[in-house]
């Protein structure tokens, strides 16, 4: 069964309607979330968070179809963001329509190779998908015992323990749906609907989320001291830049932006650290910065990768 994601964005940057939500969401009270959720986005609508947790309300009430428009919605408006594309593929497959299952999961590894989650749930669509050819081979040929016993194999593995999993920003836990078990006469695979998980918890006080949180210390102090090639030596090779420019022209513009300024201080406010898998951690934190003619306060999300021992910046949001 395929795991629904909880949570896309990191829960220290929902403004209070959010959280009053998804603590609502967790009660059971499934309008009521989505009551809340929907004042909130009438004048915020582009909060990332509020419009996920709006989907797994909407899912919550079997409104299938206005939780695919919804996720579709956030994977257009943030493509960065995995989760969406992975819910959006727990709802086609329990629809059946394992193609559009198979396209999501493989645009959310697209932009996380190494979502663990996703890749769990292609897996699942893939045994889905080969199960319907086997069903479709053993119409047309009752007799084969081989496609039966491969069939048998099938359902063994959608009967295992486990199911499609929906996605989330850290690890998922849910149930999904699985091919139903085929006897003659020969049906189709069935699908179960999926449950969200549990929003991410927070990583441990261990040493990888304090090695984390010094790393982006000291990369605020390098970004203090205007200096340029310390502050960009924190972010991997393969960072991506919010609003989908090159990495280039990101970089030009750093250059100018840190250089420019007479005086820069940044200060990060209330750090939480939360792992997103073994190798990944997302900091939360209020980012403080000012100079010579700017004083402004974000919350911010960054996302880090073990880089060989070190910490690499993958994935920055200002909220």
């Amino acid at each position: 069964m395929l795991l629904l994601a909880a949570a896309a964005v990191p829960a220290l940057a929902a403004v209070p309607p959010v959280q009053e939500a998804q603590t609502l969401l967790s009660q059971g009270d499934y309008s009521g979330a989505l009551e809340r959720l929907d004042r909130y986005l009438a004048a915020s609508p582009q909060d990332a968070e509020a419009r996920f947790s709006r989907g797994l309300a909407l899912v919550k009430l079997n409104r299938i179809d206005e939780a695919i428009k919804a996720f579709a919605e956030l994977t257009r408006d943030y493509p960065q963001l995995p989760e969406p594309y992975n819910n959006l593929a727990v709802l086609y497959a329990q629809k059946g329509d394992y193609e559009k299952a198979r396209d999501a999961l493989e645009a959310a590894l697209a932009t996380h190779p190494a979502y663990a989650t996703a890749h769990e749930n292609l897996g699942d669509i893939y045994s889905a998908l080969a199960g319907a050819a086997y069903n479709r081979a053993l119409q047309l040929d009752q007799g084969n015992q081989a496609v039966r016993y491969k069939l048998s194999l099938i359902n063994q593995l959608g009967n295992g323990p486990g199911a499609y999993v929906a996605a989330t920003s850290a690890a998922p836990a849910a149930p999904k749906p699985a091919p139903a078990a085929v006897a003659p006469p020969v049906a189709a695979a069935a699908a179960a609907p999926p449950a969200a998980v549990p929003v991410p918890t927070p990583a441990p006080a261990d040493t990888a989320a304090q090695t984390a949180t010094s790393t982006l210390n000291a990369w605020a102090k390098a970004w203090s001291a205007k200096d340029v090639d310390g502050y960009l030596s924190f972010y991997a090779a393969d960072f991506q830049p919010e609003g989908g420019s090159s990495r280039a022209v990101w970089e030009a513009q750093r250059r100018e932006r840190v250089a420019k300024p007479a005086r820069i201080s940044v200060r990060l406010l209330s750090p939480h650290v939360s792992r997103i898998d073994g190798h990944r951690l997302r900091v939360d934190f209020v980012q403080d910065y000012s100079s010579d003619s700017v004083n402004d306060k974000a919350r911010k999300s960054v996302e880090l990768s073990d880089s060989g021992g070190s910490w690499k910046i993958v994935r920055e949001t200002v909220r």
